[in-house]
């Protein structure tokens, strides 16, 4: 969250209300909504989305 800037692209782009303004200063990812469909890691500007890789599935 260091990089974010609050620019709401990330919001913006994603579809599945996965986003959210954590503390009021930058957005942050609602893990129970988010789909990792990488539409918030394409639109950020600056780099501040993170991917993690998917875990095998059990």
């Amino acid at each position: 969250m260091e990089k974010c800037m609050a620019c709401a692209a990330c919001e913006l782009e994603c579809r599945d209300d996965g986003i959210y303004v954590y503390d009021n200063l930058a957005y942050a990812i609602n893990e129970e909504n988010c789909t990792r469909c990488a539409r918030c890691y394409n639109a950020c500007p600056v780099g501040a989305v993170v991917r993690i890789p998917n875990e095998a599935a059990v």
